[in-house]
């Protein structure tokens, strides 16, 4: 009978045990060290899940949250305010040259009054509060008028003339520091300024509003404002059964057409002002 082989079961088994326990060392650092990975990963997320649902940043959206933000978008309300007043001098013609008017900016509109003569208008403290005025020649006209109340003061002001920045281009003049010019479409304003500083903030106000109208094709900005057709035909076939004369008829037509012409120039005033109050929203 052959003899067991326990001794070399046992020597086989002595020598392969600190292996074992080698491999089994290795193989326990190796799970620990993947769980603390796993652990610390599982971490992160959670800590990332409650930074997220706090609202608070983290990582790189921190550093941007942080950072200054780019001084690149000016709000309209830092340049123009509740509006912009102030002296301009208007090209008239080559007998009157240039005059002075006193220049008004609000919503979306540049209104003209003249300051000399039966038809001008008295500007004070009271009449321009909340507006930024532009200039010291119109600060010295204000003072001048300190005390004194306008007779119209309590109705609105009727302007000279005025333009719809929406519908209008403006230009600046490359030979004279203090002018500029303002093209309507129809006609062109020449205005110039009493410093070239004057002019740099008149620009400024004037480009801001005009940069919160949406843009318009050069086929809408020349189109013709007498374009819509109003029939007179119902109007002239009732006149004419009452007997009234062909020259009464066309005198009621003509009555009629310039209400409705001045009616459709307040209703395209009410829509610019309500796209201006939409840009304005956006912008909060």
């Amino acid at each position: 009978m052959r003899p067991p082989t326990v001794t070399t079961v046992t020597t086989t088994t002595s020598s392969s045990a600190p292996t074992t326990r080698s491999n089994s060392a290795r193989s326990t650092a190796q799970i620990q060290c993947q769980s603390n990975q796993n652990h610390h990963r599982s971490n992160s997320v959670d800590l990332n899940r409650v930074v997220q649902r706090n609202g608070i940043p983290s990582g790189r959206e921190a550093t941007t949250a942080t950072a200054p933000p780019p001084q690149v978008d000016v709000k309209i309300n830092d340049i123009v305010g509740n509006g912009i007043s102030g002296v301009l001098y208007k090209w008239v013609n080559y007998g009157k040259g240039w005059r002075p008017r006193w220049f008004v900016l609000q919503d979306g509109v540049l209104s003209y009054y003249k300051i000399h003569g039966p038809d001008k208008i008295v500007v004070s403290q009271e009449t321009e509060k909340g507006s930024k005025v532009i200039g010291e020649e119109s600060h010295r006209i204000i003072s001048r008028h300190r005390n004194s109340i306008s007779h119209n003061s309590a109705t609105r002001r009727k302007p000279f003339g005025e333009v719809h920045l929406k519908v209008s281009s403006i230009r600046e003049s490359r030979s004279d520091d203090k002018r500029f010019s303002i093209f309507t479409g129809t006609k062109r304003l020449h205005l110039r300024a009493e410093t070239r500083d004057d002019r740099v903030a008149w620009m400024e106000a004037l480009q801001a509003v005009k940069d919160m109208f949406p843009r318009m094709s050069n086929s809408e900005l020349m189109a013709p404002t007498d374009n819509v057709v109003v029939s007179t035909e119902k109007l002239r076939k009732r006149l004419m059964q009452e007997g009234i004369s062909e020259s009464a008829i066309q005198d009621s037509e003509q009555i009629m057409k310039s209400e409705f012409a001045e009616l459709q120039k307040q209703l395209v005033l009410l829509k610019q002002k309500q796209w201006l109050l939409i840009d304005t929203l956006r912008q909060l």
